[in-house]
């Protein structure tokens, strides 16, 4: 049964039996007494609002790494179209993620909320279905946010590694020492995310030495390198996949696809920034604008610069770099930055992840979650148990690749999947009682906004039909996508979660200021 609470504010327009019918500006919206948490304890809520639309923009870029994730997904794009899917599936991607973050800005306007996703479920969802669905999109949310997480943590080694083996040919690298450094990155990020102050701090400066790494790779690849690429090469498939030609561009924009990624980080600060139903669209919308930016030039860099392609090359990150500069030191100087900021957005994960595990242990998500809901006080201000359980998820994940790397790479592919899927359900139930009827915020564009969820949603089908698909057709079985597999097996988990937990104990407080 829905939680009716007894201190709620009357809205005469809202409609009860099919969700939020929503027509005017956000309003303060209580369902427990302010400042007391389920337990009648002292608030879980955050009183401390450090993040400025700057800052968050910071901490949104500096999850979604656009350009610096450019070098790193060449290995996967490339063969599967070469220049051209590169180039055009950055053009698209970014179409994608602008329609993303819209439909995101629109819906955190008019529910400025911590919980982002599941608490708009919650909203928007016919009273008899709301805790479950919310409850769903809650677990997808923050399982997405591990999966994600978990590829960062060994990008970085994996990526060190690959220095290694540039200046050491003989050196074989072995899944322990990814495990290791994993587990090392892992804990130091987790570390560097407890104190709420040094958050926004810390965001503003990576978002400048983001920016300015990107502007030196950029121009040291026009300067060092002695080749250049085709006008042909832009617009004629290079496909060594076994795909036919649309399906390989299609399965090949997975990679480019993750470079606008993580656009609801910025949607889980709400009780952490002045005025988030304006603040948070802002924030939203210039990470796109600024990935855009800098991902476009860092494309055009390297591809102008890459030369002809050939199918026996290694388009990893590094060995391109070392390709176009043909200086071992050079590869060096301009790959260290890339996986310092990799280094950084695992830090601003961490945040993400915390987050979600915070907001959903105030609806009694999860078990201890009187522990993962609270806030610490000075100097950490942030939900500490929450930081340290969303960080034990991840070694968990960490555990896995040491066990089996196939099965850790099948689960960290559906991050992306589970993102969009959490993102879809509201989105779905927005459009199912008509945008006019939606009380929406100050962020608000009826047709360009019904524009954006559309494109979204349809790419969401295209995403979860070819990103199950393996990189190359005639794929050995230890080269295989099982993230089909996977997702039934988080369904599975979610629902025994649900049945033997969180059916007796979730209740959404639905509770948002501005």
């Amino acid at each position: 049964m829905d939680h009716n609470p007894s201190h709620k504010a009357s809205r005469p327009d809202e409609t009860r039996s099919g969700g939020a019918s929503i027509k005017d500006a956000p309003v303060t919206v209580e369902t427990r007494p302010p400042g007391l948490a389920w337990d009648g304890h002292k608030s879980n809520i955050q009183t401390q609002k450090p993040f400025t639309t700057l800052s968050a923009i910071g901490i949104g870029y500096g999850v979604t790494n656009t350009a610096v994730g450019i070098p790193l997904i060449l290995s996967t794009a490339i063969p599967a179209g070469g220049s051209a899917q590169v180039f055009w599936g950055f053009l698209l991607m970014s179409a994608v993620g602008l329609a993303t973050a819209t439909t995101l800005a629109e819906l955190i306007s008019a529910i400025p909320h911590p919980g982002g996703q599941y608490v708009w479920a919650n909203k928007l969802a016919p009273q008899r279905y709301r805790r479950g669905l919310s409850y769903a999109v809650a677990m997808l949310s923050w399982i997405a946010a591990i999966a994600i997480g978990s590829s960062g943590n060994l990008s970085v080694p994996v990526n060190i590694f690959a220095i290694v083996s540039l200046f050491n040919p003989d050196f074989v690298y072995q899944r322990w020492m990814g495990f290791l450094a994993f587990q090392v990155i892992n804990v130091l990020t987790c570390a560097g995310a407890c104190f709420e102050y040094l958050l926004p701090k810390v965001s503003r400066v990576l978002l400048l030495v983001n920016v300015a790494s990107v502007a030196a790779i950029i121009i040291t690849l026009f300067v060092t390198s002695g080749t250049r690429t085709s006008a042909g090469d832009f617009v004629r498939l290079f496909n060594v996949s076994g795909w036919p030609d649309g399906v390989a561009f299609i399965i090949g924009l997975n990679g480019t696809n993750w470079c606008f990624s993580c656009l609801d980080v910025a949607t889980h600060l709400a009780e952490e920034i002045p005025s988030p139903s304006t603040n948070i669209p802002r924030a939203l919308i210039w990470t796109i604008v600024v990935a855009f930016g800098s991902g476009i030039l860092m494309v055009l860099a390297i591809l102008v610069n890459l030369g002809p392609l050939d199918a026996n090359t290694d388009y990893t990150g590094a060995a391109v770099i070392y390709s176009i500069t043909g200086s071992r030191d050079a590869t060096v100087a301009l790959w260290v930055p890339v996986l310092f900021l990799v280094f950084m957005s695992v830090w601003a994960i961490q945040t993400w992840q915390s987050r979600l595990a915070w907001t959903i242990s105030r609806e009694s998500g999860f078990p201890l979650h009187r522990h993962f809901s609270k806030i610490f006080p000075a100097p950490f201000y942030t939900p500490l148990w929450s930081l340290v359980g969303s960080a034990v998820g991840t070694a968990l994940f960490g555990c896995l690749y040491l066990a089996s790397e196939l099965a850790f790479n099948s689960l960290i592919a559906t991050g992306i999947l589970l993102q969009y899927t959490s993102y879809s359900i509201p989105t779905l139930l927005v459009i199912w009682q008509g945008r006019k009827n939606f009380r929406h915020g100050p962020f608000w564009y009826p047709r360009l906004g019904l524009l954006a969820n559309v494109v979204m949603l349809a790419w969401t089908v295209v995403a979860f039909v070819f990103y199950c698909f393996p990189a190359y057709a005639n794929a050995p079985a230890s080269q295989m996508n099982y993230a089909a597999g996977v997702l039934v097996l988080i369904a599975i988990f979610i629902l025994s979660l649900w049945f033997l937990y969180a059916r007796k104990n979730y209740e959404v407080a639905e509770i948002w200021t501005d």
